[in-house]
């Protein structure tokens, strides 16, 4: 499954992507799950909170099941 992000993404709205992550992993748990973030761009004070460890870490404090949703993050501007 492909999540495609436009626009920018700042220290305000940089959480609701966990909740689309989480909502897209849930409906097929056994797909990868690739965040597609390079036709976006993103803050700078942001851009450790759109690596994948970041995204593994919040999602497994909020859904214990999400440690094992296969994220990939393609970077802003890729």
């Amino acid at each position: 499954m492909r999540i495609i992000v436009h626009g920018c993404v700042s220290p305000v709205n940089v959480h609701g992507l966990d909740l689309v992550v989480r909502r897209a992993a849930s409906l097929a748990p056994a797909t990868d799950v690739t965040l597609d973030l390079g036709e976006a761009e993103a803050w700078d004070s942001v851009q450790k909170d759109l690596e994948v460890s970041s995204f593994t870490s919040r999602l497994a404090s909020a859904m214990p099941a999400a440690t094992g949703i296969r994220l990939r993050v393609i970077a802003p501007g890729s």
